[in-house]
């Protein structure tokens, strides 16, 4: 089980060049835009303007709106996808997109995982009562979006995250009414072209 305090994430320009995001988790440690290629990497992104996305072939990317009035994410061979808080959508990293706001900035939540590695899924869910973490071989990143919960005798903040890997368990429980969790579950060895 791996804490993550808000001090722990690193803040990084896209690949394109094009804005700031803030790298929550890359695995392995170690790897990504800059050095080997990564398996599966969540981050956030605060996007302040129109604009084109970083391609990232091979990869499956998974993004959900956390703050702001919307995007939509234009493909010219692949439609659109119009983007609401809390709702993920899925593309495919090999795909040219650009994100046009519908009111202003936004803040996004993102998972990318590696083809070749796995398959990826993203979440969001209100948790207003204890749920069980079973090891169930899969990779799981909690990010807490609002609230603060428990977990094995750790408590994660809102803007902190845990990660908890193959048979590890726990129960994940909110220290108040509820909690905004967002769940990335990375199943490694069944990775599907999207």
């Amino acid at each position: 089980m791996n804490i993550l305090r808000q001090e722990d994430y690193k803040v990084m320009p896209w690949k394109n060049g094009g804005g700031v995001t803030t790298e929550i988790w890359v695995s392995p440690p170690g790897s990504g835009l800059a050095g080997t290629p990564f398996q599966w990497r969540v981050s956030i992104a605060d996007v302040a303007s129109d604009g084109p996305f970083s391609k990232f072939p091979g990869y499956d990317r998974h993004i959900m709106l956390l703050d702001g009035a919307g995007m939509r994410l234009e493909s010219e061979d692949n439609g659109a996808i119009e983007l609401a808080r809390y709702h993920p959508a899925a593309f495919s990293g090999d795909w040219a997109v650009t994100g046009k706001l519908a009111d202003g900035p936004v803040r996004d939540f993102n998972l990318m995982v590696a083809r070749h590695f796995g398959q990826g899924s993203l979440s969001c869910q209100r948790v207003t009562a204890p749920l069980p973490l079973t090891g169930d071989g899969t990779t799981r990143l909690i990010h807490a979006i609002d609230g603060e919960l428990s977990l094995a005798g750790h408590i994660i903040g809102s803007g902190e995250t845990v990660i908890v890997t193959g048979m590890e368990s726990g129960v994940l429980a909110p220290l108040e009414a509820d909690a905004l969790i967002a769940l990335c579950t990375i199943h490694q060895g069944q990775g599907v072209r999207m």
